[in-house]
């Protein structure tokens, strides 16, 4: 299974392509709040995830790092958390374990993580400056019948950086959910024609918006544009099995204030490719977006 890369670019790169009509005209960038002091260390924090027997969604504050649902095993990964974190200071870690088959947790389940930081993401040389272990935690035996077992924690991060995009950001709990879903579902719609119709377009707009990852994750152009280039082949070589945006559920992050569009029947992307043999996941695209209230329009987050 391939899950395209949502670490995209800055807003002063421009790729050598025409204007689309498709352009969706209501989703380009307003001035970024993305701010980095270069004086300081350009620190990582990454979390080594190990599990048996179980499904598993990691946020960092309230933010979708990661969703384990897959059928087949995954003993150990290892997610960068920087992208998730805004700023310095506290962050909220939350991992729930739940069930790899049926509505109860196996007594032979099992997760443990561990919480690291590399002081100088820039040293490659040396290992990125070596990591230090900030936290780790194993899920206790189960004893009796869960549906899910959660850990909530807070732990201390050091960037150098700030991105503030949502603090203009609407609460979108506080809209009805059917007017809600209707407009995301538009939205999401949108990009899925861009998507197939002008995939050099689609690059643009989404390139435009993620610059705060190029702040948070100290990437050079360059690395965005390989991974620019790798998405598009990736999609042109599945583009017959992408699937149409059906059987969703509209799903709130950011503390309400980020949509994105799931699955029903297992909690995946909605933009999705389907193997034509076994029916399962070949390729997935995660989008969350926005509406910011100084347009009421909505922006990729």
């Amino acid at each position: 299974m391939t899950k395209l890369s949502t670490i995209i670019i800055s807003l002063f790169l421009t790729l050598g392509c025409k204007e689309s009509k498709t352009t969706n005209t209501a989703m380009q960038n307003l001035s970024s709040n993305s701010t980095i002091n270069q004086t300081k260390e350009k620190s990582g924090y990454f979390l080594q995830i190990n599990n048996q027997n179980c499904h598993y969604e990691i946020r960092v504050n309230d933010l979708l790092v990661t969703k384990y649902i897959d059928s087949y095993p995954a003993y150990s990964v290892r997610h960068m958390l920087n992208g998730w974190i805004l700023k310095r200071g506290k962050q909220k870690l939350s991992i729930r374990v739940t069930p790899l088959q049926g509505d109860i947790l196996s007594k032979n389940a099992d997760i443990t993580i561990r919480l690291l930081r590399y002081p100088d993401m820039l040293d490659k040389e040396n290992d990125f400056g070596g990591s230090t272990m900030i936290m780790e935690w194993e899920m206790p035996q189960i004893e009796e019948d869960l549906p899910y077992f959660q850990l909530d924690t807070i732990f201390n991060a050091e960037v150098p950086y700030e991105i503030n995009d949502l603090d203009n950001a609407v609460d979108l709990s506080k809209i009805d959910i059917e007017t809600l879903t209707e407009e995301v579902v538009k939205e999401f719609k949108r990009m899925l024609d861009l998507m197939m119709d002008d995939y050099d377009q689609f690059n643009i707009l989404h390139s435009q918006i993620f610059n705060k990852l190029i702040v948070s994750r100290y990437h050079t152009i360059d690395w965005i544009n390989d991974i620019l280039a790798d998405n598009k082949q990736a999609i042109n070589e599945e583009k017959t099995n992408i699937q149409p945006i059906e059987n969703y559920t509209l799903q709130l992050y950011g503390n309400g204030r980020i949509a994105t569009l799931e699955r029903i029947h297992d909690g995946g992307n909605i933009i999705w490719a389907k193997d034509p043999e076994t029916g399962n996941e070949s390729l997935s695209l995660p989008l969350f977006i926005y509406k910011d209230k100084r347009d009421n329009k909505w922006y990729l987050w």
